[in-house]
């Protein structure tokens, strides 16, 4: 099991894990993945000025050669008892098939990318930032995330091209406004949602690009320049033009500019720029924050590699409380799933599926199509669901015994939803 600790608590023999947490948020906090190997290690790592670290307390795990951080009985007990039941009604929206809304999806994607790219340049070179094709776009993403959540969601994370911060902000969007309408909120909020998610982190164009990228730990001036894009951020976008017209030139509404500017704000006040805490952090603000980190655990960074969603949940989880509201994120889980589509499994007979659905009930056992054999051959499609709610379930029981990274073995994942 994932377990922060003090560093002043540190042991000869634990095992260090990397939760690939951004320095942004996390400044203070030890990520050299492997085992601690003397007290000369322990001082070294005291004097570099780091404060905590996470470690795996699975001895068994560790044998085995790797940390095992991911927790899902824990999870699964977590999203279980989360604290406030959603309504039937909000639980669910598959109005309109997978295979079909896939198609908007992708329009809306690549919309997207294309609108924040142009935000990005234009406040880089010092031109005025012009937010038409952002709004554009983030009504596209709330019209389709209310179609059927699953298929922007999963486009988001299987699209590796764009540059990161370009598709980071095309998935925080996709996040935010997916998990905006699992709540229950309306179109104009989901759309405002995704406009916040899309120029969340517009600040960073006027950050130097070897700054945004260095691999090691960053000076404390620094630190300090990166933690100023939330607020350049808002200023960015409130001096935007063709967003909202309003008495004395075009605004963006107020609750976007609140968003924007609280995306690094956490649950127990350590986040910046205001160190707010709690119910002072606004909905938005909450929303974004969840949707920011995942986003970036699960996607390859210049400086860090991406976490699998399981893991990424695993790491968020155990963090529940600090970084942010547990209630909140037992939903966001229950919204995105542990396993979100897209997702290729290994289940636990030895075949590989690739999920096509969500189920909010049970998180750990969602809907898949099982296309390749325990050697990775394909073979003839079957769909389940594990839950053995809404479709044909397994002759026997079958769970998912983790999410596998497509790439090493030349798997379009998203060809098989269609």
């Amino acid at each position: 099991m994932l377990k922060k600790v003090r560093v002043f608590d540190l042991q000869v023999g634990m095992y260090v894990v990397d939760t690939g947490l951004s320095w942004l948020d996390h400044p203070y906090l030890y990520c050299q993945e492997g085992p601690v190997e003397s007290d000369d290690h322990i001082r070294a790592i005291r004097a570099e000025g780091f404060a905590e670290a996470f470690i795996e307390t699975d001895r068994d795990a560790l044998a085995q050669g790797a940390a095992r951080i991911y927790d899902k009985e824990a999870i699964d007990r977590a999203v279980a008892e989360a604290l406030c039941e959603i309504p039937a009604e909000l639980k669910s929206n598959k109005n309109t098939p997978l295979a079909q809304e896939m198609r908007e999806a992708a329009r809306a994607h690549a919309a997207s990318i294309a609108a924040v790219r142009l935000a990005m340049e234009a406040a880089a070179s010092g031109a005025p930032v012009d937010a038409k094709a952002c709004l554009d776009a983030a009504r596209d993403i709330a019209a389709s995330v209310m179609r059927n959540r699953d298929a922007l969601v999963c486009l988001t994370r299987l699209h590796d091209g764009g540059g990161y911060h370009i598709r980071h902000c095309a998935g925080v969007s996709a996040l935010s406004a997916a998990f905006g309408d699992y709540l229950g909120l309306d179109r104009g909020q989901v759309a405002d949602l995704a406009l916040a998610g899309l120029l969340h982190d517009i600040g960073k164009a006027l950050a130097p690009r070897e700054l945004l990228e260095k691999p090691g730990k960053l000076s404390p001036e620094e630190f300090a320049l990166l933690k100023r894009h939330p607020v350049e951020g808002c200023t960015l976008v409130s001096g935007a033009s063709g967003v909202v017209g309003a008495p004395g030139g075009p605004t963006v509404p107020g609750h976007v500019l609140r968003a924007i500017a609280e995306h690094h704000e956490r649950h127990d006040g350590s986040g910046y720029p205001r160190g707010l805490k709690g119910s002072e952090q606004s909905l938005f603000g909450r929303i974004l924050a969840i949707a920011d980190v995942f986003d970036a655990l699960t996607q390859d960074r210049p400086y860090k590699k991406r976490l699998l969603p399981d893991k990424a949940m695993s790491v968020m989880f155990a963090l529940r409380g600090r970084d942010h509201e547990p209630a909140l994120l037992e939903r966001f889980i229950k919204a995105v799933g542990v396993y979100p589509t897209g997702s290729l499994v290994r289940l636990s007979s030895g075949e590989h599926a690739v999920v096509g659905e969500s189920n909010p009930h049970t998180p750990l056992r969602p809907k898949v199509t099982v296309v390749f054999d325990q050697d990775m051959a394909p073979i003839h499609p079957v769909q389940f669901d594990l839950s053995g709610r809404d479709g044909p379930a397994p002759a026997r029981p079958v769970e998912v015994t983790g999410i596998i990274d497509h790439r090493p073995h030349g798997i379009r994942a998203g060809e098989h939803l269609l």
